[in-house]
């Protein structure tokens, strides 16, 4: 068996899988030095960022002719093609979702909240990168890549020496056990080593790909030792509609490049997959508002093939009409606010690209109305009607339900509820 299959294989079974030597020796240096532009452009465009608990310095942002290494590191062999494998797909089928740098705050910060705060839960603690109201329940996360394998590979790759992650292996293949849930509902529980952990012990130039549904925990951010890990995203298209499923760069990064070079043309076929995966879903939105039956299940077939793991594919489209709908009432907001010379209202808790700008601005209000009619009845079924936090979970309290998918969210149903004439 290859090098490879064995990764693959490693990542499927627990979850992660250290890459040693992810950044060549003598691309090392000049990396560092890419880097250290872009955070030093960071900091001076908010002087208050190396102060928080959590500096992460977006690459693409602040990237320019110096820094310009850290960004077309996203398309090395050792980073997007080995994603590409270690998903089992095609290279030209693969983009990423996001690209920044992890550093070690200025100052010794204070212990973070308990998980389940307003404003979400601190991935200090312990935690899954998921949540019930942006994701749906994590049963239905669970059950697709089982059946279809990972959309989507994570990565932290070290500049310097990092010791910082924690990671649960297996635990991306099922919900909590009563040893961890036991642990997380101890004092500090959330911000200890849980039963079986292992640190990810990482040296410089070192990357772990790891699947984020896997419990994991940043166990010390501090000012005694320098920080520089890159963290990447990549997601597969065209297989299976991940959680992931947004692109953070922005939609003209192709112009920092000159043009028909290989990173403007590498750029370019990233962003080209999420225009088409868009235009894909803008379709089926619009079948299911015109209670078109053929036109819905030619789309869904497009954007999630196999007949496993469909489900989750309609509870996430939910989730994007309910974003497609709040961009909506804020651009329909924005234009009253225009005319009346009164403030929009701010909507916390949303999420927005411009892609998905891009994506809401070829619906009317109305439309977005209509479209999220067709959804409620499906939402009402994914609510608790308690709000409540399972410890392990990003977000905030909510009454969307955190693991078991109920029995009347089957595919039958939403299908038939999506589609039923109004």
């Amino acid at each position: 068996m290859d090098d490879i299959s064995v990764q693959r294989e490693q990542l499927l079974r627990d979850g992660f899988v250290i890459m040693p030597g992810v950044v060549p020796t003598q691309e090392l240096e000049p990396l560092r030095s890419s880097v250290e532009a872009v955070v030093e452009a960071q900091r001076a465009d908010d002087p208050s960022w190396d102060v928080t608990t959590q500096p992460r310095a977006s690459i693409a942002s602040y990237v320019d002719e110096g820094s310009m290494k850290a960004l077309e590191f996203v398309l090395h062999e050792n980073t997007l093609a080995a994603s590409a494998c270690l998903l089992d797909d095609p290279a030209d089928q693969v983009s990423v979702t996001e690209v920044s740098v992890f550093c070690n705050p200025e100052f010794e910060p204070m212990d973070p909240d308990r998980p389940g705060q307003e404003g979400g839960t601190d991935p200090r603690n312990w935690h899954r990168d998921c949540r019930p109201d942006r994701d749906g329940p994590l049963g239905a996360l669970i059950a697709d890549e089982q059946a279809n394998g990972p959309a989507y590979v994570q990565w932290n790759i070290a500049l310097y020496e990092d010791n910082i992650l924690y990671v649960v292996p297996g635990s991306h293949r099922r919900f909590n056990n009563q040893a961890e849930v036991s642990s997380l509902q101890n004092d500090r529980g959330t911000l200890m080593p849980l039963p079986g952990s292992i640190c990810v012990e990482l040296k410089p130039g070192d990357g772990v790909a790891y699947n984020s549904l896997m419990l994991h925990w940043g166990s010390r951010y501090t000012n005694q030792c320098k920080r520089r890990t890159i963290h990447l995203g990549y997601r597969t298209f065209g297989r299976i509609f991940p959680r992931q499923r947004y692109c953070t760069l922005p939609i003209d990064i192709c112009d920092l490049f000159v043009a028909t070079t290989p990173p403007w043309q590498g750029f370019k076929r990233l962003i080209s997959l999420y225009r088409d995966e868009f235009a894909v879903i803008k379709e089926i939105f619009r079948d299911i508002i015109a209670g078109r039956a053929e036109g819905f299940y030619a789309g869904l077939a497009r954007l999630h093939p196999a007949p496993e793991g469909q489900l989750t594919c309609l509870i996430l489209l939910l989730k994007v009409a309910a974003g497609v709908r709040k961009l909506s009432q804020e651009r329909y907001g924005r234009a009253i606010a225009e005319q009346t010379r009164q403030p929009a209202a701010y909507r916390a808790g949303q999420v927005t690209t411009a892609l998905q700008e891009e994506l809401a601005s070829h619906f009317t209000l109305e439309q977005t109305e209509l479209l999220w009619e067709r959804f409620r009845p499906i939402d009402r079924m994914l609510r608790a009607g308690n709000s409540t936090h399972v410890p392990g979970f990003l977000g905030p309290r909510t009454d969307y339900i955190f693991e078991q998918v109920p029995v009347e969210v089957a595919i039958e149903n939403v299908t038939a509820t999506l589609l039923a004439q109004p």
